[in-house]
């Protein structure tokens, strides 16, 4: 059985090592970014997101729990923003632990998320995905995710 809590101030610090280098690495891939660049630029994202490792206001970090057996581990986190007056949520970063990928409970999680945010009232979840991640863009169409445009970008001199 997967669940979601708020995380705790311990979690979220090492929630901000993972995004930061995560993230990091996406920036000098996609958006090439040195690593400096990159670096600076998760660095800040994360600070401003979550100040003295607090979420700043609308921000959630979950953590997903898996039960095992009689053990529960921590398997991933979900970091969502929340737009109350619209009533939707962006999911700012969906990670699963590597050691629990490719075991459905990506798939799990994201169940879990919407049965969560629909209790809740929320009318519209949204997300952006590299257009290389393929093995992401698969499990968030079979959630019933939908593309709604494409980023595009052009270097100036």
């Amino acid at each position: 059985m997967i669940t979601l809590r708020n995380c705790y101030k311990e979690e979220i610090i090492l929630y901000c090592d993972i995004f930061i280098e995560e993230y990091s690495n996406d920036l000098i891939k996609n958006h090439q970014l040195n690593r400096k660049q990159a670096y600076n630029k998760a660095d800040n994202i994360i600070k401003s997101s979550f100040p003295d490792y607090q979420p700043e206001k609308n921000n959630s970090l979950y953590i997903i729990n898996k039960s095992f057996s009689e053990k529960s581990r921590n398997i991933g986190y979900i970091w969502i923003l929340e737009t109350p007056e619209e009533k939707s949520i962006f999911i700012m970063d969906f990670y699963i632990l590597q050691k629990y990928r490719n075991k459905k409970l990506g798939f799990e999680s994201l169940q879990k998320l919407m049965s969560e945010v629909e209790i809740f009232g929320i009318k519209s979840v949204n997300l952006r995905v590299e257009p290389d991640n393929i093995a992401a863009i698969r499990l968030y169409e079979k959630i019933g995710f939908y593309a709604t445009g494409i980023n595009m970008s052009r270097k100036t001199n």
